[in-house]
């Protein structure tokens, strides 16, 4: 939902980069099913590094807006322009978040795919996964532009999505036992 609501992100790179995530988890539980011995459970921990390097930046970001709340008119159209520019890369923030909390997924396709070996098997697992993919997507969307939760959203989700992106890669690190 904070995806979502930042200006910074486009509805379509949030939808793209949950899918590329999703995609990468999927790639990496099915190398993981037939490597799963040989790879240390920690190195999935590395991944909350993702999200603590998004919402620094994002941090840096605020802080910087804050700096400059008094910009001409004219200085403001530009940097709106820059930052629209920048947000058709944004799907890879998005999937970067997706892939690093995806660790538990990871923890559970692995053993999945390894399991639910044949080509058939897995298209169906891989399809339901998409399918969820789609739903969570559309309700999200559905919550950010809803009149209760659209104005809390578009007023504080910028302030709260570098906090949310940082305690969400310490949980994945903590959750690894990297601490």
């Amino acid at each position: 939902m904070i995806f979502f609501s930042s200006p910074n992100f486009l509805a379509r790179n949030v939808v793209v980069g949950q899918y590329l995530g999703i995609g990468l988890l999927v790639a990496i539980s099915t190398l993981g099913s037939l490597i799963a011995l040989v790879v240390p459970s920690f190195i999935i921990g590395l991944l909350g590094l993702a999200p603590i390097a998004v919402g620094i930046k994002k941090l840096l970001e605020l802080r910087a807006e804050c700096k400059n709340q008094e910009v001409r008119s004219q200085e403001k159209l530009q940097e709106n322009s820059k930052k629209l520019s920048s947000s058709y890369l944004s799907f890879l923030s998005v999937s970067a978040v997706t892939l690093a909390n995806g660790g538990d997924n990871i923890g559970v396709y692995t053993p999945l795919f390894a399991k639910y070996s044949s080509a058939f098997e897995v298209t169906i697992l891989v399809s339901v996964f998409m399918a969820m993919t789609a739903v969570w997507c559309a309700i999200g969307y559905y919550f950010v532009k809803h009149p209760l939760v659209e104005k809390h959203m578009r007023r504080f989700g910028h302030v709260v999505l570098p906090f949310v992106l940082i305690g969400l890669g310490v949980y994945i690190m903590a959750d690894a036992f990297l601490f």
